[in-house]
């Protein structure tokens, strides 16, 4: 092989790992979760993205009386609002109003390809169409997306946050997927550059939580589990221990996701949500 092809070859493996890397996976909807989907109000809302690839249709469900104060279910990467409908009977039991999407490329909103810059100009196309939202209760990835959006977009801020398995530095998702992937360093690292290309360095390096956080000043509830094997524990904690707004809760055994179905979870939730 000569210089030239092997040069070729190798960016072809490297824009294969970029398409990979921006394709979340697909999330198995429960038979359960289908049914509380559909007692809702569904509909589909347009959106675009700067670059106009995989611009299309965002699915929204909506439960409970539009007069009742809302609150704004954020799933993860690679998640759907699917995951999160544990916290909608809950919710509409304490009076709430509730709101989940499934984000660009997820679930059964259009697209393939997505990242936090693009995902997170959505949340204010929900907030347009759904009015203010009383509290947002987010998700792993799905934290650090409302976490910019508030910063760095002026999402209107909720009266209380709630997060699940918090995600800390965006770029941390590189060693991530590359240990699940099972790829060489110099790959990762043609990877790591083509995404500053194409994103910018300055901007990606600035996508932390806890850099974002403390520049949130409302109540926060956070939970991790101590055997999370997704989103290591000690995101939360560094998150935690900068974010003073925020109180921090261990679990055990529930592991990534298992927290939002947990009964005991969601009456601890509801209680932090409408404690004066």
């Amino acid at each position: 092989m000569t210089t030239l092809e092997a040069k070729t070859k190798y960016q072809g493996i490297v824009k294969k790992a970029y398409q990979a890397f921006f394709s979340p996976a697909q999330y198995e909807v429960k038979p359960r979760d289908r049914e509380i989907i559909e007692s809702g109000n569904n509909y589909r809302i347009p959106y675009e993205v700067s670059s106009n690839r995989d611009a299309g249709e965002i699915a929204v469900t909506t439960w409970g009386k539009t007069d009742h104060p809302a609150v704004l279910l954020m799933h993860g990467w690679g998640g759907a609002r699917a995951q999160m409908t544990g916290f909608v009977n809950p919710l509409l039991s304490a009076g709430y109003r509730v709101v989940a999407y499934d984000q660009p490329a997820h679930g059964e909103s259009d697209g393939r390809l997505t990242s936090i810059l693009e995902i997170s100009p959505t949340m204010n196309l929900i907030n347009e169409k759904e009015g203010g939202f009383d509290a947002i209760i987010a998700h792993s990835f799905g934290t650090l997306i409302t976490s910019y959006a508030l910063v760095k977009r002026k999402f209107p801020l909720p009266s209380r946050l709630v997060y699940f398995g918090a995600f800390n530095r965006l770029l941390d998702s590189l060693p991530r997927f590359q240990a699940i992937a099972g790829l060489p360093d110099e790959v990762i690292d043609g990877l790591r550059e083509m995404i500053y290309e194409n994103f910018g360095r300055d901007t990606l390096d600035a996508i932390v939580n806890e850099t974002l956080t403390p520049q949130i000043n409302v109540p926060a509830l956070m939970f991790h589990d101590t055997t999370d094997n997704v989103t290591p524990l000690d995101d939360s904690r560094a998150i935690a221990k900068v974010w003073k707004a925020a109180h921090l809760i261990e679990t055990s055994g529930l592991g990534h996701r298992g927290a939002l179905q947990s009964k005991e979870v969601h009456e601890r939730v509801i209680r932090f949500l409408t404690e004066g």
